[in-house]
Parts: C-alpha cells; structure tokens; sequence
C-alpha cells in the first residue's frame, strides 16, 4: 500500500492511518481488516506503557481516536469447562 500526503505510518507497530477529513480516519492494520484509531487504541496503543515507546505512538490522541465503540476491544473467551465441579 502506498502512502498518501493525508497518511501516516506508525514505526511502532507499523500501521498506517489515512486521515479523512470530515469522516472517521482508516486504519490498515499489518494483518485482518481495516479499523478506527479507537480500535486501534483498545487493541494495541493502551498497552504501551514504556515512555519513550509511547512518544513514538501516533495514536495517543483522545480527541483524534475518539471513544472506544462495540467490538474495538477483543471479545472475551469463552467459560471452558473443566469438569472440575
């Protein structure tokens, strides 16, 4: 994938974003669909906590990512029964 003038490429986790004026921005993740900048943040950006790893986030933004939306975060597993009842 090319990047445009209205994109940027995170050298952290290496996504890029392509911003869209006017409508939420685009995701393309390394591998699976396309997603929002709060995806993004509920699957990757929140779990970088080393300082100078996160400066290199370009998804730190609350405004720019906006709330987190149903299905950003990754579903919950399944109960596994055990059979240890």
């Amino acid at each position: 994938m090319s990047e445009s003038a209205a994109s940027q490429h995170c050298e952290l986790c290496q996504v890029v974003i392509e911003d869209r004026p006017g409508l939420p921005d685009v995701v393309t993740f390394s591998n699976g669909p396309q997603g929002s900048r709060s995806k993004l943040w509920s699957r990757v950006c929140q779990y970088v906590i080393d300082p100078e790893r996160r400066r290199l986030c370009i998804n730190q933004d609350s405004e720019g990512r906006g709330a987190e939306q149903p299905g950003d975060a990754f579903p919950d597993a399944p109960a596994i029964d055990l059979g240890n009842s």
